[in-house]
């Protein structure tokens, strides 16, 4: 049992240290010294450097250009999250329009670092997904979802649409379900349980508690469903996630 004990300690340590790494990768391609200061730091969510990480955690190949096109992800969504600070009703501010600049900054980052690549393939369709999450945004801009379905679908595109397409052009297709149904999860839970956490605060979005409270019940049976299944995750990452999720489950897996 010690030795158990000694081992799960070690294999935290090591994802501890890998996402850590790559935050600090991800920070380095994308700092800016005036940006920072005038508009404030813009980082990427734990939760979300995690499951991006994920077949790296799990055990998986990970070859340079993997976590050069995984900094590339990791930079979309900061700039998807700078571009989500905009406040349309003071969009005339100097920070605003700071803002509006740091969400292009970070959107040239992750293009400049997928044409070091050479991964055509990769660049077009991850340049589709951004084009269709950016579309569904303008749809559901001052609208509310009408349906539990139709907001778990427009939160799992927006979340997991650019590290899906990243893991289906890297042979981690079997991942893709664990991301959709966490992270969408996380993020609704989030928009629940306070006003300061929104999905997209430059959207609009009056979602009713009801279907809010809807969508989060059908992610929690897909999330139980999806670990129960991931029969190819090792034990340690099912308990981080299961950390991740319990809280917002309610109860254990």
């Amino acid at each position: 049992m010690t030795s158990l004990i000694g081992d799960f300690t070690m294999e935290r340590q090591k994802v501890k240290y890998n996402v850590e790494s790559y935050m600090s990768d991800l920070e380095r391609e994308t700092n800016h010294k005036i940006l920072n200061r005038d508009v404030g730091s813009i980082s990427l969510d734990l939760e979300k450097a995690f499951f991006i990480l994920l077949p790296l955690l799990n055990g998986e190949e990970w070859t340079e250009q993997m976590h050069r096109a995984a900094i590339a992800v990791g930079a979309v969504h900061v700039a998807f999250d700078a571009h989500d600070r905009i406040d349309l009703y003071h969009a005339t501010s100097r920070k605003q329009q700071l803002t509006v600049l740091s969400g292009d900054y970070y959107s040239g980052i992750h293009y400049k670092l997928l044409a070091s690549l050479s991964d055509f393939d990769f660049i077009r369709t991850l340049s589709n997904r951004i084009g269709s999450i950016n579309e569904i945004k303008t749809i559901h801009h001052g609208r509310t979802p009408a349906t539990s379905s139709v907001l778990i679908a427009t939160v799992e595109l927006i979340e997991s649409g650019c590290i899906a397409e990243f893991f289906q052009a890297y042979g981690f297709s079997r991942y893709i379900p664990l991301i959709e149904a966490a992270l969408p999860l996380l993020r609704l839970d989030a928009k629940k349980n306070s006003s300061k956490q929104p999905i997209h605060s430059n959207q609009g979005w009056n979602k009713s508690e009801t279907i809010i409270a809807q969508a989060i019940i059908e992610l929690q049976n897909k999330m139980y469903k999806t670990i129960d299944e991931a029969n190819f995750i090792d034990p340690l990452l099912k308990e981080q996630i299961r950390g991740m999720t319990i809280p917002v489950l309610g109860k254990s897996i």
